[in-house]
């Protein structure tokens, strides 16, 4: 295997890279507020334009396919998400091969910080978190086109956790499981529903949400263990095996493989299936009695209990849709001097690929008795 570098033209330094569905296309995005689309040919890459898509950094970029054209959407620290859909009819290089098509604001007026999309022949999901930690998922209004968006569920689009200081450092990043049904369904008989699922990074924790047969999310796993903040996180294709395998890159050096599958214990319905009451722990925050009154201390209450009794399912609901399950640590990976910046798994879900401060990116694969070892390393910079 040969490996070799891009000229990548930026005047400032590039901050995510992303890929299309059949490894095709590139697309960098930079600290200049630009974005690059680059064309394979052969063992090059080509530039096919390049453009100023944000008044600010830019801090993510996916690409949307490869059901809906080729589209694409950018994050930038100018607060806004921007969807781009290219135009053959344009010229290469001209600046204007891709248009935008739709765009918003964060509602929070806090950046948003990472995006995800998740791409079906029937279904298309966008996915956005602030740097407040401020969560929404959004699809497309009319099937049509991509022009509008509107919430899957509107009473989801929260803060998942109580916003952080604005000196403390932050770490938020969403990821969809891409694949059709949820590996779980492969365990549950007539589970008819196809749910979305998402994890999302939030400090030093994960929350995997689902979606029930109504379209409503809840709460269906917290990943724990990161002792820093969490970069990044990877999810593996292979719902067959009956469980999810989540892999989580944190500041603290360490890549956390998880396993989520449902819990065991079928004859016993009470631990069968989750309640939604945990869900709002993390909401539930009592305000400093020295600096708040009790009169405002009792309608911030009221205000939460509210929001509780609105998203919360009631009696009558059925939960036989939202199944309780188990999460285990299967590995817990270092070979990083720093942080772990990146993730990814290969399309069979099998081998995991990170890189770190040091540079180098390190494959893992997991062998027949059952743990995840280190089996090749590259060294990008050393060119070994």
């Amino acid at each position: 295997m040969s490996f070799g570098t891009v000229d990548n033209s930026h005047n400032d330094i590039v901050l995510a890279v992303d890929f299309d569905y059949y490894g095709d296309r590139m697309v960098t995005a930079s600290s200049d507020h630009k974005l690059r689309v680059w064309d394979r040919k052969g063992d090059d890459w080509a530039l096919l334009d390049t453009w100023k898509a944000h008044e600010a950094e830019i801090v993510d970029v996916k690409w949307n396919g490869p059901f809906w054209g080729s589209t694409l959407a950018s994050v930038g620290e100018d607060g806004r998400v921007k969807l781009f859909q290219e135009d053959p009819l344009e010229i290469p290089k001209s600046g204007r091969r891709f248009k935008v098509i739709w765009w918003q604001r964060s509602e929070t007026n806090i950046p948003f910080m990472s995006l995800d999309f998740k791409n079906l022949p029937t279904e298309n999901l966008l996915a956005l978190t602030t740097r407040d930690g401020y969560i929404q998922v959004l699809e497309p209004t009319n099937s049509n086109s991509l022009s509008d968006w509107s919430p899957v569920d509107a009473k989801f689009n929260r803060y998942l956790i109580k916003s952080p200081d604005r000196s403390e450092e932050t770490g938020f990043c969403v990821t969809f499981h891409k694949e059709e049904m949820p590996s779980f369904a492969a365990s549950v008989e007539s589970y008819e529903h196809k749910p979305i699922s998402l994890a999302v990074a939030t400090m030093k924790k994960v929350k995997v949400f689902r979606t029930d047969s109504q379209r409503r999310f809840y709460l269906a796993a917290e990943l724990e263990g990161a002792r820093q903040v969490i970069r990044d996180i990877a999810w593996a294709n292979g719902s067959i095996r009956g469980k999810d395998v989540i892999a989580t890159a944190s500041k603290d050096g360490y890549i956390r493989i998880y396993e989520v599958q449902l819990e065991k214990a079928i004859n016993n319905p009470d631990s069968q299936f989750a309640t939604q009451e945990d869900e709002w722990k993390d909401l539930e925050v009592v305000p400093d009695s020295s600096a708040v009154s009790r009169t405002q201390q009792s309608q911030i209450t009221a205000g939460l209990h509210k929001i509780k009794e609105d998203y919360a399912p009631q009696r009558s609901d059925p939960v036989v849709d939202r199944p309780r399950e188990i999460v285990t640590l299967a590995a817990e990976l270092t070979s990083y001097s720093g942080a772990v910046w990146r993730l990814a798994f290969s399309p069979n879900g099998d081998v995991l690929a990170s890189t770190g401060d040091n540079g180098a990116v390190r494959s893992w694969k997991k062998s027949l008795s059952g743990q995840w070892l280190e089996y090749a390393q590259v060294d990008v910079e050393g060119d070994t």
